[in-house]
């Protein structure tokens, strides 16, 4: 039982530690501030929190340097963003907003169905 709670123990640790999940998390809390602020429903928040998180961890250290360059900031900004996690939390903030408007333009060029 104890080599099971130690392993339990250093899994967490390691996940805790995992880049991609700290970027996730800062990614959902953008996709949270996002929510918030927009005042949307239930279902529409989660989904922001959830694509926040997953384009954030999806986007890794390319999100420093998409802000970078989006804020006209220098290239030596982009490996002072240390864990990015300033960088995934705009990208959480932004990144569903994002894909939305581009799915609505390509379904409005298609004619496909919409949300609505």
């Amino acid at each position: 039982m104890n080599e099971e709670t130690g392993f339990l123990a250093a899994v967490l640790r390691e996940l805790g530690a995992s880049t991609a999940v700290i970027l996730a998390a800062w990614g959902a809390l953008g996709g949270a501030t996002n929510a918030l602020t927009t005042r949307m429903r239930l279902r529409d928040a989660l989904r922001h929190i959830l694509l926040g998180g997953l384009i954030a961890a999806g986007m890794g250290s390319l999100s420093m340097a998409l802000v970078a360059r989006w804020l006209g900031l220098p290239p030596e900004a982009i490996p002072a963003g240390g864990a990015a996690g300033s960088a995934a939390y705009l990208v959480g903030v932004f990144g569903p907003a994002f894909i939305e408007v581009v799915l609505a333009r390509l379904r409005g060029a298609t004619g496909g169905p919409s949300d609505e």
